[in-house]
């Protein structure tokens, strides 16, 4: 049946001007379909078009819809999303504003506004599993009930997932509240089980609808320059651009800073779950060498910041808070090398000078981020070698060290090292020697393990002594993308007899 002239501007007064209530908001732009329902009324929307306080919103099958509210914060919705606009109200009083969202179903992102600005309390985005409460932020949603499917068409988990583009979020529900930050993962699987942590982003999150490249029905890009120049409502506003940035162009690059976890068995990595680890801090490594008749020492350690301060006088009035900032502080004193990625940092510390004992001493150190995620329960991933400290022994000598990939068991919780191996020249009547470490399987975590070792190239009677080697790793990084090892060698008998003890940092990263 044709709409009539009198039904159509009938439609765009309730649309527009709403009846009963100041507007929450404005739809800035539709991708497809999408309705809205209100008083029992459910009506088609298009861009320029008013919502308020009650209104549920219902975008269509491969679809996108964008809502810019009078706070200036802006809502997409991905395509199948019901959302609800359940308590809206913005006077520009820090008491009585409030906004309190509800998603239904589906898929949002939004970048929150004034009044999560001006009174965190007063904001929430609930779902079926949990409440959202902000710490100012940009953070993307989807509820799961039997509606989602994984890439591979199979039906995904159920319950709330989300991801933290900026800021810091408040997850709770019946079982208690849990905050996460900037580039975490998070599931809520029921209303009564606790948010957990993820190791990566869930396929889910990915948002294929046509709002991330969708068009207005001009034409332009939703919040283009161009479009924004021509394009108004009828009472003159721009219905295309915000003083917030616009969702489109703010697509979180989480897949660029956090590496896939590679050959995961049994399930894919986006549907395995893990605790949140409750530990923080910074996690150390280090190797110190022995004088001639001291065996080495491999240890690790985690850190809070104060604790560093406290013990490491050289840092102790250094503005720092993480392990590259650690990295900066420390630069200024002396060279530290690292790998952003892996979140590992590394450093050698000189001997003091003294006795003939004692001068010939020195300690590498390695270290990172403790890590907010534990353990998968299973799979397995590849860490590749990324750099690390020069070998040194405690006659002074410097070598080199062949790296190589470890292969992390997270089902068996062990660690496959390649072998590796250690060398150093002659030096006087000191003998050359190559330390090898034999492929081993450690386990994670505790440590030094003993490691099977070798010597090869010692000048003749050399290496009369008995060789031994060490290894000692541990996770660093926010979600597990680094491993850090101090690894030793040495023999009783290297050289006239003399005792030797060989050591390096090395970082490895997630593939």
């Amino acid at each position: 049946m044709k709409m009539t002239s009198m039904a159509a501007a009938a439609l765009f007064a309730v649309l527009s001007a709403g009846l009963h209530a100041a507007p929450a908001g404005k739809i800035l732009a539709v991708a497809g379909d999408a309705t809205l329902a209100r008083a029992g009324r459910q009506m088609p929307l298009q861009a320029g078009a008013l919502v308020e306080s009650g209104d549920i919103l219902e975008v269509g099958d491969r679809s996108s819809l964008q809502v810019r509210f009078t706070d200036e914060s802006v809502v997409a919705l991905r395509a199948n999303s019901q959302f609800r606009i359940e308590d809206y109200k913005f006077d520009k009083s820090a008491d009585s504003d409030r906004s309190i969202l509800g998603l239904l179903k589906g898929g949002m992102r939004t970048i929150t506004g004034l009044i999560g600005k001006a009174n965190q309390k007063n904001y929430a985005v609930r779902t079926s599993t949990a409440t959202i409460g902000i710490r100012g932020t940009h953070f993307s949603v989807v509820s799961c009930n039997n509606d989602c499917r994984n890439p591979d068409g199979t039906q995904g988990a159920n319950g709330t997932f989300g991801a933290v583009t900026d800021g810091r979020i408040t997850v709770s529900n019946e079982s208690g509240q849990r905050e996460f930050g900037q580039q975490d993962f998070f599931h809520v699987p029921t209303a009564a089980s606790a948010p957990v942590r993820l190791l990566a982003p869930p396929a889910i999150l990915n948002d294929r609808s046509p709002g991330t490249r969708g068009r207005s029905p001009t034409g332009e890009a939703p919040g283009s320059a161009t479009g924004s120049a021509q394009a108004r409502d009828g009472d003159g506003t721009n219905t295309r651009t915000s003083t917030s940035p616009q969702l489109t162009e703010q697509t979180a690059p989480v897949t660029q800073l956090i590496s896939p976890v590679t050959r995961v068995s049994s399930t894919d990595l986006p549907s395995v779950v893990y605790s949140g680890g409750s530990s923080s801090g910074i996690t150390v490594l280090e190797t110190r060498l022995g004088n001639n008749s001291t065996a080495i020492e491999a240890n690790a350690r985690n850190y809070s910041v104060l604790e560093l301060r406290n013990e490491v006088s050289e840092v102790s009035g250094a503005l720092f808070n993480n392990a590259a900032s650690l990295a900066s502080a420390f630069r200024s004193i002396r060279a530290v090398g690292g790998n952003d990625a892996a979140g590992v940092y590394w450093m050698y510390e000189s001997p003091n000078a003294g006795s003939a004992a004692n001068r010939q001493l020195g300690s590498h150190h390695a270290w990172g981020d403790t890590p907010k995620v534990q353990l998968p329960g299973a799979g397995t991933a590849q860490y590749n070698f990324v750099g690390g400290t020069t070998p040194t022994d405690n006659f002074g000598r410097s070598g080199t060290f062949s790296g190589g990939n470890l292969l992390m068991n997270f089902g068996a919780r062990t660690v496959t090292t390649p072998t590796m191996s250690l060398t150093f020249t002659t030096q006087g009547s000191v003998g050359a020697v190559t330390y090898t470490l034999s492929s081993a399987v450690l386990p994670m975590g505790g440590g030094p393990h003993s490691v099977t070792t070798t010597t090869t190239s010692c000048l003749p009677s050399a290496c009369a002594g008995t060789p031994t080697g060490s290894f000692n790793g541990r996770f660093v990084g926010a979600t597990l993308q680094g491993y850090a090892a101090a690894i030793t060698a040495g023999t009783t008998a290297l050289g006239s007899g003399q005792a030797n003890t060989a050591g390096l940092v090395a970082g490895f990263a997630r593939q």
